[in-house]
């Protein structure tokens, strides 16, 4: 049944995110050669080999891995503490499939509308999937704050943390404020579905 069991699907995108901050501030992933400065190696190197830094030119598997891409430890902090909470919320109520759905979908999608509107833009860390999760989490509880129904979730505190997120681009600008605006958009898209095919409660 959903709700039970680990939430193995948060659990595995919180992971992820902490390896990708290790490999890069580690500088893990390798180093690239320039001619007539030799090679390069460092996180800076590690970072573009993973994060969106400009046009894809067919690097297409950097949506997906972007946004497991940290330079800065508070920006991976604050995104994957959103994570790991409205993460686990959602998979007890909607199971790990939705979960990983939702968190790729405004992940990607976040990703794809900087593509298209900057020329050079850059996309890392998961603000735009930890905004979709949080989005589409606090769907039920806005409708029934809308129509004056007891919910149990704080929206408050959501607001608080999907402000935090949403303004971590101007404190890290490897953030894109683009990304976590369409995140959000589509998590609220998807919060909105799940709702409406929800069975009628008896």
């Amino acid at each position: 049944m959903v709700g039970e069991g680990a939430p193995y699907a948060t659990i595995a995108l919180v992971v992820a995110g902490c390896a990708g901050w290790v490999l890069i501030r580690g500088g893990y992933l390798g180093a690239i050669h320039v001619p007539g400065v030799g090679s390069i190696a460092g996180q800076y190197v590690s970072f573009f080999k993973v994060a969106i830094g400009g046009p894809l030119n067919g690097d297409w598997w950097k949506l997906l891995s972007s946004p497991f891409a940290y330079l800065n430890g508070w920006y991976a902090f604050v995104a994957l503490l959103a994570c790991a909470i409205f993460g686990w919320l959602l998979e007890r109520r909607h199971g790990p499939v939705f979960v990983l759905v939702v968190f790729f979908g405004g992940a990607v999608t976040g990703a794809l509308a900087a593509l298209a509107v900057y020329a050079e833009p850059i996309v890392s860390g998961a603000n735009g999937g930890a905004l979709a999760l949080l989005g589409a989490w606090s769907v039920p509880d806005l409708r029934a704050a809308r129509h004056g129904y007891y919910y149990e979730g704080d929206l408050l505190g959501v607001a608080a943390i999907a402000a935090v997120l949403l303004l971590t681009p101007y404190a890290r600008p490897e953030a894109s404020w683009l990304a976590g605006v369409v995140g959000l958009a589509l998590g609220l898209v998807l919060g909105v579905g799940m709702l409406l095919f929800e069975p009628a409660e008896a």
